[in-house]
């Protein structure tokens, strides 16, 4: 055969060859992103790689046809500045995440490709399903005038409202029963204060800790007596009111102010962080902890490391009424993946994020997820460096019901992804081997677990979200400062013990600061909205 001829030959066949691998034909498209450094602590490269070149950037280049060039990177702490810089500067990449405010700075000044068309044409049926898996307020909030100015970066908001975390081997040892009430919490708090649970015979341990910004260990409080400070809510004429200076906060407060009295709540709360308050649990001084679903993998699990035989059990919120709680949540939107105006390949962004759907989500190939997702031998987590990540709203209740199905024989191990796979071999170490160390990887999403409490809110729809999730307001801008410290100082101190009545004072110095503005502006946004 002619030489030429096998020559001319073999390069289509190359030409098709790479036209397969790639997928989207032989063309190879240059996109620019920015981004931040993937945690040092569980992230690895092996030589030659970076965030820069690994094995997410050769997979986009292979499979998607596109060169992914990110114009720097910077440690998660430095994001924003960095990001605010770039975007005065002018000089933008084809598309980065951009935050709430950063993104209302972009649509204002018209600088965003409208992502309206190039959604509908290149979403994959798998990327659709994770951004609406938590409701149509996501992608409503990236919508203007009928236009998909974004991609909302969805998280979780629902799964992670609080729960009621209780000590039950300290029940046991005082001989006190499972909460049904409110008011059995409040007297297992009593108890729990001044029945010595740690019998060490000294008066060192309180009902549950109290941080000092409160809404870090005391929303679920809060929750319990229908009081959601912080986020709008309807009243009964469908207007927005502010949560903070509802009658049930005042409540609230004076069920705090009369714990902080007994004794219940650390005298020194309001110095202490959430981590100094986290010390209180691993140090095993509280026996109550209102905290979200990982709640057992921190701060719990300290204490059981020190003490194996602390057991805790996971509670819905129980209401002072008996009603069903609604449990408070914001907007589940960590921020929005922005496309710059004029940018020649805005369906890139989409590409690559249903590539991250595909891969993280629904891939059930043990070989793929240990390539890219979590390295099995050496845990090293290779999925942080994919980019244009969106997540599932109810993606870890989803793993609780797969867990326990495998666990039960109801559910084939082959219906796991990779990432399933490694909470079930956690939580078998537990339950076969008697791990300490994971022990809270079965109270999270074992039977009897934090996601026993998650299902039974979902179920029975156990929610409040707070209604305003627009740009801050012109008046927000100027008095925010001074209304949240206002009610800061103010609600620390009723706790302390200044009289209930500084509460009321406080609704007034309230409005007359601003707030019955913020409060007309935040309407008029919420009529816009409709």
């Amino acid at each position: 055969m002619n030489i030429k001829r096998v020559l001319t030959i073999g390069l289509v066949l190359l030409v098709i060859l790479a036209s397969i691998s790639i997928g989207y034909g032989a063309e190879i498209i240059e996109v620019t992103s920015v981004r931040t450094i993937p945690n040092p602590a569980t992230v690895k490269y092996p030589p030659g790689d970076s965030v820069y070149n690994s094995v997410w950037t050769r997979l986009y280049e292979s499979k998607l046809g596109i060169r992914l060039k990110y114009l720097w990177a910077v440690d998660q702490s430095q994001w924003e500045q960095k990001t605010n810089i770039m975007i005065a500067s002018g000089d933008l990449p084809d598309f980065f995440l951009a935050s709430k405010t950063q993104f209302f700075q972009l649509l204002n000044s018209g600088l965003l490709e409208d992502l309206t068309e190039v959604y509908k044409k290149y979403a994959s049926s798998q990327t659709k399903k994770v951004l609406n898996e938590g409701g149509p307020e996501p992608l409503a909030s990236a919508t203007f005038n009928g236009k998909l100015m974004a991609i909302p970066f969805t998280a979780l908001a629902k799964e992670a409202v609080p729960i009621l975390f209780i000590r039950t081997d300290w029940l046991t040892k005082l001989g006190l029963p499972e909460p049904k009430t409110m008011k059995d919490v409040l007297k297992i708090s009593e108890t729990f204060t001044k029945k010595d649970p740690d019998g060490n015979g000294k008066n060192d341990t309180f009902g549950f800790p109290v941080d000092k910004d409160l809404y870090n260990t005391v929303l679920g409080f809060f929750n319990s007596y229908h009081a959601y400070p912080n986020i709008w809510i309807k009243d009964k004429s469908g207007k927005l009111v502010y949560g903070s200076i509802q009658p049930e906060v005042k409540t609230a407060l004076k069920a705090l102010q009369d714990m902080y009295k007994d004794g219940q709540i650390d005298p020194e709360f309001g110095t202490k962080d959430m981590n100094k308050v986290a010390e209180l649990v691993a140090s095993g001084k509280v026996g109550i902890w209102y905290g979200a679903f990982w709640s057992p993998l921190w701060p719990i699990q300290d204490l059981r490391n020190r003490d194996p035989k602390a057991e805790w059990k996971p509670y819905p919120i129980l209401t002072i009424d008996g009603r069903l709680p609604k449990l408070q949540y914001s907007l589940p939107v960590n921020g929005y993946w922005v496309v710059k105006k004029g940018s020649k390949h805005p369906e890139a962004l989409l590409k690559i994020m249903n590539l991250w759907a595909d891969i993280f989500y629904f891939n059930k190939s043990d070989e793929i997820w240990s390539k890219y997702g979590n390295e099995p031998v050496t845990a090293n987590e290779i999925w942080q460096n994919a980019h244009a990540q969106v997540h599932r709203a109810w993606k870890n209740l989803e793993q609780h019901y797969k867990v326990v199905g495998v666990l039960k024989g109801t559910t084939d191990i082959s219906e796991l992804t990779g990432d399933d796979k490694g909470v079930l071999e956690r939580v078998r170490r537990f339950l076969e081997k008697g791990e300490n160390t994971v022990w809270c990887w079965n109270k999270i999403y074992g039977e009897g677990g934090s996601f026993d409490v998650v299902d039974y809110y979902k179920k029975r729809n156990c929610y409040i979200m707070d209604q305003f999730f627009g740009p801050l307001t012109t008046t927000m801008t100027e008095k925010l400062p001074v209304l949240n410290k206002s009610q800061s100082e103010t609600f620390t101190k009723i706790i302390k013990g200044a009289p209930i009545e500084e509460f009321d004072k406080f609704i007034g110095e309230w409005k007359r600061l601003g707030g019955d503005i913020v409060t007309k502006e935040v309407n008029e946004w919420y009529e816009s909205r409709k």
